[in-house]
């Protein structure tokens, strides 16, 4: 949601029916399609055209279905050349500051600056491998040292182990907070770390003069949690992904 392709090291292709990134990594969200929109009969046609571009580069890629595509059919067709469903999401809005307070909790939180907390927040993911980890704190430090970053990340720690990772990116109209990558250690999900890093993120923007936020949040995790502080749905979203 409103990119930065210069801090993030990829290249935006806009085509009028079709948006979508080529990075300069092999891993799936450096590459991929944001936007489609095509006539029925050019779904199937386009959708697999684009397909065989990212894997003939050798690049795993992410497709979004958001609020925006108009492409009839086009999951089917995601399906059928292999991709799978990674992500069902609702885009939630909010007015800032929200409701009420968020609960205490015991956790020590670090912003994202250097090498060590971004190396913490990509290790969170233990399905990950030493070279897709490797790769991904080099992206991540290319990201904090970009000199025009409008976003950034936080770390959670409870007891000096890292335990649950949030970014965040300032829109670029100046008042809008858009969160995303929301991640928590299996054993400490549902300890409050996802409401903590939420807090974080939130009062940051308040303080920073943004006067609402944007979230991508799981229908049956984040979504529940995220309404009950008074956000609201404004549309879903599917992330497909090939790998």
């Amino acid at each position: 949601m409103d990119d930065e392709p210069a801090c993030e090291g990829f290249d935006r292709v806009e085509r009028g029916d079709v948006t979508y990134k080529v990075g300069a990594d092999p891993l799936p969200w450096s590459n991929g399609v944001s936007y489609a929109r095509w006539r029925p009969e050019e779904v199937e046609p386009r959708a697999t055209e684009l397909i065989a571009m990212f894997r003939a580069r050798g690049a795993a890629f992410t497709w979004q279905i958001g609020p925006n595509t108009d492409a009839v059919g086009l999951s089917r067709v995601l399906a059928a050349n292999g991709l799978r469903r990674e992500v069902d999401a609702l885009l939630l809005v909010a007015a800032l500051p929200i409701r009420g307070r968020l609960p205490t909790h015991d956790l020590r939180l670090d912003e994202e600056t250097d090498e060590r907390t971004a190396s913490d927040a990509v290790r969170i993911d233990r399905d990950r491998t030493p070279d897709e980890i490797r790769i991904r704190v080099e992206a991540r430090l290319g990201y904090l040292r970009c000199p025009s970053r409008r976003g950034g990340g936080v770390v959670a720690y409870r007891r000096d182990q890292a335990v649950g990772y949030g970014r965040w990116r300032y829109g670029s109209d100046g008042g809008t907070v858009f969160l995303s990558t929301a991640m928590t250690l299996r054993p400490h999900r549902h300890t409050g770390v996802y409401t903590a890093i939420l807090g974080w993120r939130l009062e940051r923007a308040v303080r920073d003069g943004k006067t609402a936020a944007v979230v991508v949040a799981e229908r049956a995790s984040s979504a529940p949690i995220l309404m009950r502080k008074g956000f609201r749905e404004v549309g879903g979203l599917q992330v497909w992904i090939a790998v």
